[in-house]
């Protein structure tokens, strides 16, 4: 059965101040992993004892640097996430300055490729993160995150589908986990509502429009099933943080319970 990670993007400015903190109340509410947001200036020996102190994994890290850096700094990048015992490496195009524009599509590619066989080779596996742009932008007759998928060689590049930003960019969830099943070692569960003019509002796994139940079900239904569900939420706005985690923690785990 897939175990339940939180990310600490929602909680960087957290981080920031104090790490550690962050890590103990995050165990202490039930999480069972955690996904980075870079390290916020720690030793990873020192986040590796934290965590191992609290009972909890390190799933991976959505690294907060340029694809130029990432691809530049490769080695001492990943010599530093096994220190933390991170079994992933997440890239996102929001974060990083290679978003595929058509002219470059096919050297992206191939740096996309010998990134995550260089990744491999250390035991880490590379997984890209879609936001909503993905979704949007169409050329070859499919979105830009079809065509990345579709020719990049799978066991290189794996889907972490963000399933929020999904449907908010347009696209229907189901289709991607069913094109892609047992591709899809994290999946992100995250939920929203929407405002007027395209607009929306983020909320608590489980509190917004998104048919999680359903998309569970679907992930569940695989041969080769996620490892994680990443329960993903990108701000609490007014709200206290901690409490929007806990109770999308408290509604996947009741999801899962009645769908046993």
């Amino acid at each position: 059965m897939a175990k339940l990670g939180s990310p600490l993007y929602i909680l960087r400015n957290e981080c920031s101040r104090d790490l550690m903190s962050v890590l103990e109340k995050l165990a202490e509410i039930g999480f069972e992993g955690i996904e980075f947001f870079g390290l916020f200036g720690h030793k990873p020996s020192s986040i590796r004892r934290k965590l191992d102190s609290c009972g909890i994994s390190a799933i991976g890290d959505h690294v907060p640097v340029s694809f130029n850096d990432f691809t530049e700094n490769i080695d001492e990048i990943l010599e530093e996430h096994l220190e933390i015992g991170c079994k992933f490496i997440s890239l996102g195009a929001s974060e990083a300055d290679y978003f595929p524009a058509e002219s470059d599509y096919k050297r992206t590619l191939e740096t996309l490729e010998r990134t995550g066989e260089t990744a491999n080779k250390s035991g880490i596996t590379l997984l890209y993160h879609n936001h909503a742009n993905e979704l949007r932008d169409f050329f070859n007759g499919k979105n830009m995150l079809e065509n990345i998928l579709d020719d990049t060689n799978p066991t290189l590049l794996y889907p972490e589908f963000d399933l929020g930003w999904m449907q908010i960019g347009g696209a229907d969830p189901m289709y991607f986990l069913d094109k892609y099943k047992n591709r899809c070692p994290v999946i992100h569960f995250k939920d929203y509502i929407p405002l007027e003019n395209d607009d929306f509002l983020f909320r608590p796994t489980g509190y917004g429009i998104v048919n999680n139940a359903e998309l569970y079900l679907k992930s569940a239904s695989f041969d080769t099933k996620p490892e994680w569900y990443v329960l993903d939420h990108d701000c609490a706005y007014e709200r206290d943080i901690y409490f929007d985690m806990k109770i999308s923690l408290e509604y996947f785990k009741n999801l899962i319970k009645v769908s046993q």
